[in-house]
């Protein structure tokens, strides 16, 4: 063979028709694979899905929550001066009455004022009543001067009087007479001052009298405030209920102010909820509500709505109305709904998973065989426990998958149910 003429002999051309053939056949059998596996509907075992049926009629809504019962009344003591723990007599937990000894505190220092406090008063007392005796014994006196010039005028007014029938027969002098006259009308005028005199020391005694009056007021005041301290040394319930907390314990020195114990009522209880913040919205002072317990369905009323939002929860205390059963007491777990509104004639089915109120969801709707299922889109409303409210997207009697579907892709238009 020439090795020139086979170097210089030119290349063969590759064919544009087998080059375009082998793009396309290739990319024709994908593409048709793709709409192959696109179009395919899935089969799911009907036992592995839950189904929920559409209602309609009367649709109460309800805002569930959970919480504790508490004490609606409650008691906190304190100490009111610098004091020892003396002795416990009960502990958390016990129940007690008003009258129920706590503990036993110990204020040497008080006990030495109420005894000068007693020692004062006793005698501001014997002050006041020797004031009295005095009072009494000066308008004696006043009332003996008074009869002595009452005495001695009536003796001017005899003589006058006979000098007077005497004086025209000579036998007394017209100026003895004068004399007698002026007597008279003397022991008239030392009469009359000495009665006024007698009404000023009246009233000045009266003022006295009060001033006494207060100044024992007072003295009997400070006593009993500090006899109320030394009292409330021994350490009195002063609430029908169930002891709570003591932070104290025997020995131990306390200041002015130390709490040493929490008193609650056992019989009146509240029952404080935390519902969701977005459904607190919705509840108003007033409204009445269901709170179970043991099994027991107690009727209750919106009492207070806190403020505060903690950890996206609202605190809603409730007043419970009903009877309380037997076990009923404080910090006792409960469970509880609040009666917000009915929707007349509406639309609702049970809570599908991953649905929340006032929200726009495809799910999955059972044909009517129930072999297959459409995306279909629903409108939802108001929630209420684990029912919730359609406002549109499928009609009274229908069916809906309401487990968690979300293992399909949302181009999954349609599902097939194996029954």
């Amino acid at each position: 063979m020439d090795l020139t003429s086979t170097l210089q002999k030119k290349p063969q051309r590759f064919s544009k028709k087998g080059l375009i053939a082998g793009i396309v056949l290739p990319a024709t059998v994908l593409l048709l694979w793709g709409a192959t596996s696109l179009s395919s509907e899935p089969n799911i075992e009907l036992d592995s899905l839950r189904i929920a049926q559409v209602k309609q009629g009367e649709f109460k809504v309800n805002v569930a929550g959970y919480g504790r019962l508490k004490a609606k009344y409650q008691r906190l003591l304190t100490s009111q001066t610098q004091a020892i723990v003396e002795s416990i007599e009960l502990y958390p937990g016990a129940k007690v009455s008003k009258e129920s000894i706590i503990m036993t505190l110990s204020d040497p220092q008080l006990e030495q004022a109420v005894i000068n406090a007693k020692l004062e008063l006793a005698r501001q007392n014997a002050e006041f009543n020797q004031q009295i005796i005095a009072h009494k014994s000066e308008l004696l006196e006043h009332d003996a001067q008074i009869a002595l010039l009452n005495s001695e005028l009536e003796n001017a007014q005899l003589r006058s009087q006979a000098e007077k029938q005497l004086i025209d027969k000579g036998i007394v002098s017209a100026l003895d007479f004068k004399r007698s006259q002026l007597a008279v009308r003397q022991l008239k005028q030392r009469v009359a001052i000495q009665k006024v005199r007698q009404e000023h020391l009246k009233a000045m005694q009266i003022e006295r009298t009060k001033i006494g009056h207060d100044l024992i007021t007072q003295y009997q005041h400070n006593f009993s405030m500090i006899k109320k301290r030394f009292d409330r040394l021994t350490v009195r319930a002063g609430l029908d209920g169930i002891l709570q907390t003591m932070p104290v314990e025997i020995g131990q020195s306390l200041t002015p102010g130390t709490q040493l114990a929490m008193v609650g009522s056992d019989k009146k209880l509240v029952a404080q909820l935390r519902v969701q913040q977005n459904q607190a919205d919705q509840i108003a002072i007033g409204m009445s509500a269901t709170i179970q317990t043991s099994g027991k369905n107690i009727s209750a009323t919106v009492l207070r709505i806190d403020p505060v939002v903690t950890d996206g929860r609202v605190m809603i205390e409730l007043d419970l109305t009903g009877q309380l059963p037997a076990n009923a007491r404080p910090d006792l777990t409960v469970e509880g709904k609040i009666h917000v509104k009915e929707i007349h004639n509406a639309l609702y089915v049970e809570q599908p998973n991953n649905v929340y109120d006032f929200k726009e969801r495809s799910l999955y709707r059972l044909s009517p065989d129930g072999h297959s299922a459409q995306l279909t889109l629903i409108k939802f409303g108001t929630l209420s426990g684990n029912q919730i409210e359609i406002i549109s997207g499928v009609q009274h009697g229908e069916k809906i998958i309401v487990s968690d579907m979300s293992q399909w892709p949302e181009t999954q238009q349609k599902i097939l149910i194996n029954q």
